[in-house]
């Protein structure tokens, strides 16, 4: 006796869903010579679409290649003329533009126009990078430098914390010749999706210069002017209370202090320039202001580590009695980002 199943049009269904779901909701990347790439997008920078199909890891594809994209996913377009937008790429029209639908409407515009594409920021995000450096000269003068710092950003919503650890340490002959520990914490509350208020605290110590420690409390305001994954570009400006035991004088005063940090991708992402600035004037107590600048560049090696080449700058307008005004480092050194 033969038997026949016959399969309920639900059942039917969901064995659809299950081999064509996944599938369904991917994005499609349609070239102009008709083929067709699906997977995730995960951004367009620098004129090419980084996208991760389930057969293959995480490529790139040339912009002027590709027809128009097809997404039911929203993703955060940034476009060459400064315009921003979140939307949905919904293929083309009948031009041969590519449409992107947001919640105020459609509006249309060659691939070419997009500067960058990216995936919409999470709810809670973070992100730390450890970077060791190193110098040794041996010959007419021995000498050894090592630097490790850590960096670390966490952001949850509009809330925003940053914390730095610097560990600086010299050493000339037989001489220990620095000896500098920094530490700096900083919260900020985004109000806008470029501004925020911030608040900072940082304490220094290197007895090598007679400095057995800062302390700076202060407040301001910031912009963003970038914060995507391939470019960060942040500013801000605040005033605020300095302790200081220098020479073994401890004196208090108010201070206004500048920062910037700066960091972009190029070369799909193989060669990272970095550059960090602050600047603290004191307003009031012992006369002097300080600049600490660093400015460099890491080459990828692998997902995980990084090659880097970084120039240190710092300089005092009224060191300690028998310390030098410019404090300069050049190091190279083996970063980790996770």
């Amino acid at each position: 006796m033969k038997y026949r199943v016959l399969a309920r049009p639900h059942a039917w269904f969901a064995i659809f869903c299950l081999l064509f779901g996944a599938t369904a909701n991917a994005d499609v990347l349609v070239l102009k010579n008709g083929d067709r790439i699906t997977g995730d997008i995960k951004r367009i920078w620098d004129a090419e679409v980084s996208i991760e199909p389930e057969y293959a890891d995480e490529f790139q594809v040339d912009l002027e290649a590709i027809s128009h994209i097809e997404s039911t996913r929203e993703f955060e377009v940034e476009f060459n003329d400064g315009r921003s937008i979140d939307a949905v790429l919904g293929g083309e029209n009948a031009a041969g533009d590519q449409v992107f639908t947001s919640e105020s409407g459609s509006v249309t515009a060659p691939l070419a126009d997009m500067l960058e594409l990216n995936e919409p920021e999470a709810a809670f995000e973070w992100d730390t990078n450890v970077e060791v450096s190193a110098s040794l000269n041996r010959g007419n003068t021995d000498s050894t430098t090592a630097k490790v710092r850590a960096y670390s950003t966490v952001k949850i919503n509009d809330h925003r914390h940053i914390g730095d650890i610097e560990y600086f340490r010299e050493k000339l002959l037989d001489d220990i010749t620095k000896q500098r520990d920094l530490f700096k914490y900083s919260y900020n509350y985004l109000f806008t999706d470029n501004w925020f208020f911030t608040a900072d605290a940082s304490t220094e110590s290197d007895p090598i210069i007679l400095l057995e420690n800062r302390l700076i409390v202060s407040a301001g305001v910031g912009l963003d002017i970038w914060d995507t994954p391939r470019r960060s570009l942040s500013i801000k400006l605040g005033a605020g209370f300095q302790s200081e035991d220098l020479d073994s004088v401890e004196t208090d005063g108010s201070v206004a202090n500048w920062g910037l940090d700066y960091r972009q991708d190029f070369f799909s992402d193989d060669v990272d320039v970095f550059h960090r600035q602050s600047i603290v004037a004191n307003l009031s107590g012992r006369e002097n202001t300080s600049y600490k600048t660093t400015t460099g560049f890491g080459y990828e090696i692998t997902d995980l580590f990084s090659a880097t080449v970084s120039l240190d700058y710092n300089y005092e307008t009224n060191p300690a009695d028998g310390a030098e005004n410019a404090d300069i480092a050049f190091l190279l050194g083996l970063a980790a980002e996770f």
